[in-house]
């Protein structure tokens, strides 16, 4: 198991059953490596549609994507990330 860990407060958005992109123009995928879990995303529409107090925060947008899920974070720290023993 792996635990992310942000240190800061987060705006999160879960899309489950299977990844979907809700985004427009969502074609360029640029970056994208099969089969990885974390990416840091630049240009996405989730931090363009934000209310101006966090568009106007020192914010970064990071995807996390399983074979079933994918997790948006808008978040000012950087992720940590430990391995849980099982």
């Amino acid at each position: 198991m792996l635990r992310v860990v942000f240190s800061q407060t987060c705006i999160v958005r879960l899309l489950d059953e299977f990844y979907l992109s809700t985004e427009d123009g969502a074609g360029d995928k640029v970056g994208l490596i099969p089969n990885h879990f974390a990416y840091r995303v630049e240009g996405a529409r989730l931090r363009q549609d934000e209310s101006l107090v966090w568009k106007t925060s020192n914010l970064d947008h990071y995807q996390f994507v399983t074979g079933s899920t994918c997790l948006d974070v808008l978040c000012g720290g950087t992720p940590k990330f430990m391995v849980v023993p099982r």
